[in-house]
């Protein structure tokens, strides 16, 4: 067996040499900020998120994911649970949003030392470059290399299933060792949508690309292409 056969569901497109990350039809339609200071998130045991997890290459549901706190301290726990009660790994932060272990991608993330999600403080313009290690869930016994920069790009009148929402948009370039070695040059692009109004995300979006050398041609493949909408969310009690 593959020890990093990719998930069910995944779908590797080959591209052409030049080929771009998809984008959408049109651009970001930005709007003004709220006024006044935008205040930090703030999150309590049994607040509570549900997702529709969505693959973007064919528009089909994939799961619903409940995002639940189930810790505060000393760190920040969050439970993902599927609607057939699958757990899947926690999410791990030492505080919103700065996350230490990341489950949303292919394979479980554990990070050296905590990554922001989000700029702080909240504001067009924010973010910034981080260089950090991490480990798969997999096991290496060395860090492997992450590298990402993070733009908070403008506010956003965005439209959910859970309603409309006034969320910024958080854009993340991201250069990394894969946890396979077969992969080289791997890039993910990763968009954050967070609405004060909920506390967390009400949108999130990645994939990326990467090339598996073979002679002289060097194919360039797709990762997964993966959409969280918020379908609704309740505060603690």
């Amino acid at each position: 067996m593959d020890t990093f056969a990719p998930r069910p569901g995944r779908r590797r497109l080959l591209l052409a040499a030049a080929a771009a990350l998809p984008v959408g039809c049109a651009g970001p339609q930005f709007v003004p900020p709220p006024a006044g200071a935008i205040p930090a998130p703030r999150v309590q045991v049994g607040q509570r998120w549900r997702y529709d997890e969505i693959n973007r290459y064919n528009g089909e549901r994939r799961a619903v994911v409940t995002a639940e706190v189930v810790q505060v301290s000393p760190q920040l726990r969050v439970s993902l649970t599927d609607a057939d009660g699958r757990r899947r790994d926690d999410e791990i932060y030492d505080r919103p949003w700065r996350v230490v272990q990341e489950p949303s991608y292919d394979y479980t993330q554990i990070f050296d030392r905590p990554v922001p999600l989000l700029p702080e403080p909240l504001a067009v313009g924010g973010g910034g470059f981080t260089q950090v290690g991490y480990r798969s869930v997999l096991g290496r016994d060395y860090p492997l290399v992450w590298n990402e920069r993070m733009v908070a790009r403008g506010w956003e009148d965005l439209r959910v299933p859970a309603g409309r929402f006034l969320a910024l948009r958080v854009e993340r370039i991201i250069q990394f060792v894969h946890i396979d070695f077969r992969r080289e040059e791997s890039v993910r692009e990763e968009t954050i949508w967070y609405a004060p109004a909920v506390n967390r995300w009400v949108q999130r979006e990645w994939t990326g690309r990467y090339v598996i050398p073979g002679g002289d041609f060097k194919p360039i493949y797709r990762e997964d292409w993966v959409r969280w909408q918020l379908l609704d969310w309740r505060e603690a009690g």
